[in-house]
């Protein structure tokens, strides 16, 4: 059951709590955040005695924003009441205490479904797509910067960034005929724009937070540049070149793929290969889970 809400939730805890008034199920899965969610499912195990799996985001335990510490923080106890928690990497996991430790799995994400894609060119001119959010976590203006600078050096290439711009305005002062802000995109163009480019960026400041655009990368066999936190590292092992969100490192990395092109390609081979074991590894994860509730 998904109800769309935003915070306090209110309408996703009534609705919630009717839907657990009403029925009798067996296993109840909570997505969390919210962590009001949590509290309510805890509640009504102790009458109905179902087995209880919290899917957990990263930031549940380890919030980004002062709305996230009021919203979340003050429900991670009740996780003690989990019978299985499920986490997205190893490095999620490992920040967890060890009682919670103890019964959480990490379950991989789903592998990214490109339906009916056409095979795309890549663009003549060296391209960079960086799918954004337009979050504060994102270092946009890095980017933008570090490519302003590497053409002003006499590179040739352009930046292209995905997603609603609107979010902040005051960021469109940049661009220009090589700094292209595409706004939202509808799967099919983004998916297009994301086999046209030579290299995508997947970046954050938050050191626990997986980027959907890092396994779309993955299953496109692109080149990534990453940023250099836990979260991506106990993944993305081969395939990608770290950085550490500078500008002057930014510049150094992209300058690198730039010069050398036999270095793409090897990236290429290596983002083949750790797609292949990814999904090895969330096929096993799928059996697992499904033994635990068969078992039930």
């Amino acid at each position: 059951m998904f109800i769309k809400d935003r915070p306090p939730y209110l309408k996703a805890f009534f609705k919630t709590l009717k839907f657990l008034l009403k029925n009798n199920p067996r296993v109840i899965f909570v997505q969390l955040a919210p962590g009001p969610l949590l509290l309510l499912a805890t509640f009504f195990k102790a009458i109905k005695r179902y087995f209880l799996v919290a899917d957990m985001h990263s930031f549940f335990l380890n919030p980004v924003s002062v709305g996230g510490v009021i919203i979340n923080k003050p429900f991670s106890m009740f996780l003690r009441f989990c019978d299985l928690i499920l986490v997205h990497s190893n490095a999620v996991k490992e920040k967890m205490p060890s009682k919670l430790k103890c019964k959480s799995i990490v379950a991989y994400d789903p592998p990214v479904t490109m339906k009916n894609l056409e095979k795309q060119e890549e663009y003549e001119e060296f391209s960079l797509v960086f799918p954004a959010s337009f979050a504060k976590d994102e270092p946009i203006e890095n980017v933008i910067i570090a490519v302003k600078k590497l053409i002003k050096r006499g590179y040739k290439l352009k930046l292209f960034i995905t997603g609603r711009y609107e979010r902040r305005r005051e960021i469109i002062k940049y661009a220009d005929k090589n700094i292209i802000f595409t706004g939202f995109l509808p799967s099919e163009k983004y998916y297009e724009l994301l086999q046209k480019c030579h290299v995508i960026l997947a970046l954050t400041r938050v050191g626990y937070s997986l980027s959907a655009a890092a396994l779309e990368a993955m299953f496109l066999e692109k080149p990534l540049i990453l940023s250099n936190k836990p979260v991506f590292k106990s993944i993305f092992t081969k395939g990608v070149i770290y950085t550490d969100n500078s500008v002057e490192d930014l510049v150094k990395k992209i300058s690198y793929l730039i010069e050398n092109k036999n270095v793409l390609s090897e990236l290429k081979y290596q983002m083949r290969e750790m797609k292949k074991r990814y999904i090895k590894k969330f096929n096993l994860v799928l059996r697992i889970l499904r033994n635990i509730i068969k078992q039930l």
